[in-house]
């Protein structure tokens, strides 16, 4: 049986730029599926090879900003009306306002959903019509907790985008994008309903529950399904769909274990340490202090110190050199989560 042209593409981008392939796979069916799409991972890890290799494999169909705020918004939004292609921001935390950098998310995400946007603002208004394209930002763990703090986080943003927790740090960063291809010209329109049944079809439900209300994941499931088969050149949706989507979207579930909520619609809590060290335990399995205090350009005692803080988590292992290990549950949640699964 040939393998589907997603896990294809996952398998050559892995070989130069290891651990990418599922981060550029899922954005590809996020373009695919016309959704807003948020790139959780620290500096260094990719985000923004990936997202350049999503506008070279769109070419005309995407356009790509270092960054943009809401007035920016503003000024490109006739451009984006009547628009059906990918919007694609490199990083939202160049903007140093956590108000424009929450409310540019909101606009997007309500943008990708329904497709227009008419917000006025203090000193502006924003209007924006017939968009029918996708949106992809890349974001640092550091500036989530704004945006999980602030109300429209659960009123607005949360239901209607994908986040992507990417959790591999290549040792050998590589700025090139990889030598990949894809045909993108097959419209999701062209590819039927798939069947709400079946093992899989629940196995999905259950990890999209994770970051969206029931009602939305049977919005935004059939709509990633039809973009797998869609990706692959067919007008069915057949099981390998369903199989790879499985696999792209289990790192998703992460958002079940560093996002503390204290209320049921309240502010939540995005727990950024944590996230880091977990990166560093998924890329490197047992990484010395001294590696991670490169990768974050602080002193060893404070990652051994932080390390302290999740001992369910983290145990260190005190030999020359110092070692962080991943304990039984970080194991188990790697598992769940998609760490280094097969493609």
């Amino acid at each position: 049986m040939t393998q589907h042209t997603l896990t294809q593409l996952i398998k050559k981008i892995n070989k130069t730029h290891r651990g990418l392939g599922p981060l550029v796979a899922m954005n590809l069916v996020a373009a695919k599926a016309h959704k807003c799409i948020l790139n959780i991972a620290p500096a260094g890890c990719g985000k923004s090879v990936s997202t350049n290799t999503i506008a070279y494999l769109l070419k005309d169909r995407a356009k790509q900003y270092l960054s943009i705020t809401l007035a920016g918004l503003i000024r490109v939004a006739d451009e984006l009306s009547e628009f059906g292609g990918a919007v694609i921001i490199d990083d939202l935390g160049a903007e140093k306002s956590e108000w424009s950098r929450t409310a540019t998310l909101e606009v997007l995400a309500h943008l990708t959903y329904s497709h227009h946007v008419d917000k006025i603002t203090q000193t502006s208004r924003i209007q924006i019509s017939g968009f029918y394209g996708s949106a992809h930002v890349n974001i640092q763990p550091i500036m989530m907790n704004s945006l999980v703090q602030a109300p429209s986080w659960v009123a607005v943003v949360r239901d209607k985008i994908i986040r992507y927790y990417h959790l591999i740090r290549p040792a050998k960063p590589k700025k090139s994008i990889p030598s990949v291809e894809i045909d993108f010209s097959m419209p999701i329109s062209e590819v039927a309903p798939p069947k709400h049944k079946g093992r899989l079809w629940y196995q999905l439900i259950m990890i999209g529950l994770v970051q969206w209300s029931y009602a939305r994941c049977l919005e935004h499931i059939p709509d990633m399904l039809r973009a797998c088969a869609a990706l692959d050149g067919r007008n069915q949706v057949n099981l390998s769909d369903y199989r790879l989507l499985v696999k792209l979207m289990k790192p998703m579930q992460l958002e079940r274990y560093i996002l503390t909520s204290y209320s049921l619609e309240g502010a939540r809590t995005f727990q950024n340490d944590l996230y880091c060290l977990l990166v560093e335990l998924a890329s490197f399995g047992e990484p010395t202090l001294d590696t991670i205090a490169e990768d974050y350009k602080v002193h060893p005692e404070t990652v051994r110190r932080i390390a302290k803080s999740y001992p369910e988590w983290i145990w260190i292992k005190q030999n020359s050199p110092t070692r962080l290990c991943p304990t039984e549950w970080t194991q188990k949640v790697f598992k769940i989560c998609g760490v280094n699964q097969r493609w």
